[in-house]
């Protein structure tokens, strides 16, 4: 069984993730956690304790609450939901939540503008994404869930690609019969030889099993401006985004700041980690 964990603040824009996920893995046999982080601010050794144990006992008194709205509100057998509530900033939650766990996945929103650009600036959501070990649905504030007909990979031909990355791809693939839609963009400082490109193909093959596979070409300076041409001209339903270091992604961080550049988009992301 799935376990998917949602971390809460209780926000419209973290209950929206939430919805999207239940909807998303409506079918399927899931064990829900609800997860809210909290901290309070220094203050005398005595006074931290006993604050501490009230913002403890509230969002155990909340987690409780909204798991009883989701349960009345969904009605679907194959769905548990549990809760915890866990000292500490979001990404420590997560981590000490997913310890020991398999076949886990973290869903967040991204409030106030895009997945994309959330991915750039601090926030929780960005901190999960860089530092979770699990893989990571990304969900942009207002975005209902709707079938999943069309996936794009955004390729950056890392080669040596641990062994299962992809698996979680291609299980969507299976129950979605969905589209994939693997692409890379190509600039003056980013160009690819054919012998690195065959072999990285070779390897996305494999593991999505795939007997055709074509990766397309996007001539753009700008990496995101890259993306966001291509996500909006292929109608992609959700992009697959790898996270490593001297990455695709990583380039993508660096463009971000260095330009401010937002990318505008209502696409879920789900973001692996190798």
């Amino acid at each position: 069984m799935k376990t998917i964990l949602l971390p809460t603040d209780f926000s419209g824009n973290s209950k929206n993730a939430i919805n999207w996920a239940i909807q998303f893995y409506s079918k399927e046999e899931v064990n829900f956690i609800l997860l809210h982080s909290y901290h309070s601010l220094q203050s005398g050794a005595s006074s931290v304790v006993s604050i501490n144990e009230i913002l403890r006992k509230q969002a155990v008194e909340d987690l409780k609450n909204y798991k009883e709205e989701l349960e009345r509100t969904f009605e679907n057998k194959k769905h548990t939901f549990g809760y915890e509530a866990i000292y500490g900033d979001a990404i420590h939650a997560v981590e000490t939540t997913t310890k020991g766990k398999e076949n886990v996945f973290v869903v967040v929103g991204a409030k106030g503008m895009s997945g994309v650009e959330k991915l750039f600036f601090g926030s929780n959501t960005s901190e999960i994404i860089k530092n979770s070990s699990t893989p990571v649905f990304v969900i942009p504030e207002n975005v209902t869930f709707n079938s999943i007909d069309k996936i794009a990979i955004a390729v950056d031909f890392q080669k040596n690609i641990k062994d299962d990355l992809f698996q979680p791809v291609l299980e969507i693939l299976i129950k979605s019969k969905a589209q994939l839609r693997p692409f890379y963009v190509e600039n003056s400082e980013v160009v690819i030889d054919e012998k690195t490109e065959q072999e990285v193909t070779n390897e996305y093959v494999k593991q999505l099993n795939q007997q055709q596979f074509t990766i397309t070409k996007i001539n753009e300076e700008d990496p995101l401006t890259g993306v966001q041409k291509y996500i909006h001209s292929h109608n992609i339903d959700l992009l697959v985004l790898v996270n490593r270091k001297k990455s695709f992604l990583e380039r993508l961080f660096h463009k971000s700041f260095s330009k401010q550049v937002a990318l505008h988009t209502d696409t879920p992301l789900l973001i692996l980690h190798d």
